[in-house]
């Protein structure tokens, strides 16, 4: 504090008023310096409360910096995590999850690399803010210092103006805010020590979780070496697995070689399961006996059981193939207002079992077949084989085809009419014509002009709509299997009625479709059936002029001949009457015999007459049924007859069933195979048959 003594020295001395004013005077100036001291350490107090502020700040800003190096932290923690559930759930990725933690610890080292270095800023914050407090207290110190002083001056100048008065006790309030000041520095002081103290922990909970890390690195490592182990552990076993297999398959091979030997002992001597129904036909010796399933059954109700058969049912068919209604059902209906009427034939699967083969010496191609076992299922049995009529456009499997209930008849789209090519002489295909199967309508024939080919046939029957075909020789051979397995025997003129085969007429004089329809589902003989001709109408009740069905398809036989698709003839006028071809699809060609049509490794007959025995070839074909010795009679061992051209040199074409006035001729066997390409006649026609796509 200022030194006012000499001041007050002279007051005591002075004598005139003069010398007291100006000696108090002077006391006053000093102390007013004093003041202004006083209030330049104020300054100085608040410029280092500000620096202390701006500390306080930046140490903030550092503890954002830690916790924000804390988040990553936590985030490096849970990618841990996550990469030892991924290990846990896929041995497969763990080099992927390790490389994914290598990165996440390395994210934690540089985390507490920054983290260290932010623990490097605030203590030297620290260290900034001690200073300040050293300089606070020295402040301090010097204040009180000359507080005490100027306390001396005001209570040695007690009785100076009342001014003097004001100005010490300012100079106490002064005080009084600088101790506010110091509080408030060391409670600043104190947090910052706290988050001091808390960056530490903090370090230490980071070391921790590196360490734990490190830990975790290690377990995986040792994991990942474990699964490689396992993995070389593994492939060792799959190499000696796959030795297993290997010798596995070589005693499975042995195994189906005995298997199939069994098999063919059993399909020799005969099948005992129950859902396989046989038929022992000895062609040589005309006899007939029923095997597995069928030995002691009758044809009819006894093979209902068995989906092939009992599954037959007539029904109603849009043009998309969708069936609106079955036999019995409401609105079921046979006049095509509720669309065709066809057979539901559900799939099966055959086996043929040659017991006797004799060489076909006439062409030196192929076998006769003297004896054989035929064998149906309707599930998959060991060597049994699906029938090739079951398969769609595509080559893939269907559950079911329908045929036709009745013998085709021509719908005119234009005239909106069906037509009698015995009346309608005048009428010609016309584009969109439909090969229909509906009943109370007359076979269309090959009468007219531009129509009654197989070309124009299978044209009518496409114009229906997608998987709507002529009727196949796959289709004919499925449904003659069934026949003769339920029959019992291969003269069907015999089990059913001699059909519709003893009419006369020039012209189309087939009857009129659809006299079956009170048999719906079942086999036999119509009570009346009407004939037509040019236009004249009669009923007939007798046999030989009634039509037949066979389990819902009318006519297999009789009535009219039936163009059959997908079997052509040839020959090189040194094969007898011709090789058998068969397409492999829906693409016919009349007069080809190689591509899609493939030969079945025998001729048939070079002379006509009644068959005596089936040809024999590739195994693949063993199903058809297609006469190579004509030595029978009308009677047996089939009493179907067979035409021919013989020595053929050219292509030739089939039709089956016989016609109107096929007599004893006719029959489920009775093949005519003297058609030229491109053949129509007045006595032949076609009918339907639909296969469903099974593309899935």
């Amino acid at each position: 504090m200022a030194d006012i003594s000499q001041y007050t020295e002279k007051i005591r001395r002075a004598v005139y008023g003069e010398e007291v004013r100006g000696s108090i005077i002077n006391a006053l100036e000093a102390v007013n310096d004093d003041n202004n001291s006083y209030q330049a350490i104020k300054d100085e107090i608040k410029q280092d409360k500000q620096d202390i502020d701006n500390t306080v700040d930046e140490f903030d800003g550092l503890v954002e910096q830690v916790t924000e190096a804390k988040e990553v932290i936590v985030s490096s923690l849970e990618s841990v995590e996550t990469a030892k559930r991924d290990l846990q759930a896929v041995v497969a990725d763990a080099e992927s999850k390790n490389s994914t933690l290598v990165s996440s610890i390395s994210g934690a080292y540089n985390a507490n690399a920054a983290l260290q270095a932010v623990t490097r800023n605030a203590e030297t914050a620290t260290t900034n803010a001690e200073t300040a407090k050293t300089n606070l207290d020295a402040s301090i110190g010097t204040s009180e210092t000359k507080k005490a002083d100027l306390d001396g001056v005001v209570s040695q100048a007690s009785t100076a103006e009342w001014n003097l008065q004001q100005q010490i006790s300012n100079a106490q309030r002064a005080g009084s805010n600088l101790e506010t000041v110091i509080s408030a520095a060391n409670s600043v002081k104190s947090e910052l020590q706290s988050a001091t103290s808390d960056a530490e922990n903090m370090k230490s909970d980071l070391s921790d979780v590196l360490t734990t890390a490190t830990e975790k690195h290690t377990v995986l490592t040792e994991t990942v070496q474990t699964a490689e182990q396992i993995d070389s552990h593994i492939t060792n076993e799959n190499d000696r697995a796959e030795n297993n297999i290997n010798a596995l398959d070589v005693r499975l091979e042995n195994a189906d070689e005995i298997l199939t030997g069994v098999e063919d002992i059993k399909a020799y001597l005969g099948y005992d399961d129950e859902h396989i129904v046989g038929l022992q036909a000895d062609f040589k010796n005309k006899v007939f006996k029923r095997l597995a399933g069928a030995y002691g059954l009758n044809a009819g109700a006894d093979f209902d059981s068995f989906p092939m058969f009992g599954g037959r049912r007539r029904c109603n068919v849009a043009a998309d193939g969708t069936i609106n209604a079955y036999y019995g059902d409401e609105g079921y209906t046979e006049d095509g207002t509720n669309g065709q009427v066809m057979v539901y034939q559900p799939a099966f699967y055959y086996k043929v079992v040659p017991l006797e083969l004799e060489k076909n010496t006439q062409s030196n191609i192929g076998y006769h077949l003297r004896k054989a076992n035929y064998y149906v299922s309707s599930k998959p049995v060991f060597g049994f084989k699906r029938h090739p009529l079951f398969y769609d456009e595509q080559g893939n499997p269907v559950d079911y085809v329908l045929l036709s209930a009745y013998e085709g008849s021509m719908y005119d789209v234009s005239e909106e009419a069906y037509v009698n090519d015995s009346v309608d002489t005048s009428v010609s295909y016309g584009a969109g014509d439909l090969l229909c199967s509906v009943a109370g309508k007359k076979p269309i024939s090959g009468k007219l002009g531009g129509v009654g080919n197989k070309v124009q046939f299978e044209t009518m029957a496409n114009n229906i709509g997608s998987g709507w075909h002529l009727n196949t020789i796959k289709a004919e051979s499925a449904n003659q299997l069934l026949m003769i397995i339920e029959l019992g025997r291969f003269n069907t003129q015999a089990a059913i009625g001699q059909g519709v085969v003893s009419q006369s007429g020039a012209s189309n004089a087939s009857s009129l479709t659809g006299s079956t329809a009170n048999l719906g589902n079942g086999t036999g003989q119509a009570t009346e059936t009407i004939a037509e001709s040019a236009g004249t109408e009669t009923v007939n009740t007798t046999s030989g002029k009634l039509s037949i069905s066979y389990r819902g398809v009318e006519n297999p036989w009789g009535n009219i001949w039936k163009h059959t698709n997908g079997i052509n003839l040839w020959g090189d006028g040194h094969m007898g009457a011709g090789q058998v071809y068969i397409a492999d699809d829906f693409s016919f060609n009349e007069s080809k015999h190689d591509g899609n049509y493939k030969p079945t490794g025998f001729t048939i007959s070079n002379a006509g007459g009644y068959v005596s025995a089936f040809g024999y070839g590739d195994e693949e074909f063993d199903w058809l049924f297609m006469p190579s010795e004509t030595a029978g009679n009308n009677s047996v061992p089939v009493g179907d007859y067979y035409w021919c051209t013989p020595n053929l040199n050219g292509y030739r074409i089939a039709r089956l069933g016989g016609g109107w006035n096929g007599g004893d001729n006719a029959g489920g066997f009775y093949w005519v195979c003297n058609g030229t390409p491109g053949y129509r006649d007045f006595a032949v026609g076609g009918r339907l048959l639909y296969v469903p796509s099974g593309a899935e």
